[in-house]
């Protein structure tokens, strides 16, 4: 505040001290809530009241005209602006060509 001219006087070592004991207290605060939460959401997922995150795994970019398969694919597919329609493939023919 004093550098900014909201405040005529410089502040006292002891505020300064003060601010500084006050910054450690909540950090150590804050250190000792989030391993209480850690703690508590172990539990809970151990206890199966709380579903687990799900791990995803990212193929290529919602924007990419075509991405993933190289292969037709009988389904359809859309991504951003463009769509793909699904390519007939005779049955049991799976994704091996050359059998």
């Amino acid at each position: 505040a004093w550098i900014r001219k909201k405040r005529k006087d410089p502040p006292t070592t002891e505020e300064i001290l003060k601010n500084e004991n006050y910054r450690e207290e909540m950090k150590q605060k804050i250190k000792d809530v989030s391993e209480k939460d850690k703690l508590l959401q172990a539990k809970e997922y151990k206890e199966g009241l709380v579903a687990e995150p799900a791990h995803t795994h990212v193929k290529g970019h919602a924007s990419a005209p075509y991405y993933g398969k190289k292969e037709p694919s009988q389904d359809p597919m859309s991504t951003a602006n463009t769509f793909q329609p699904g390519s007939w493939m005779p049955p049991g023919s799976g994704s091996n060509h050359n059998k």
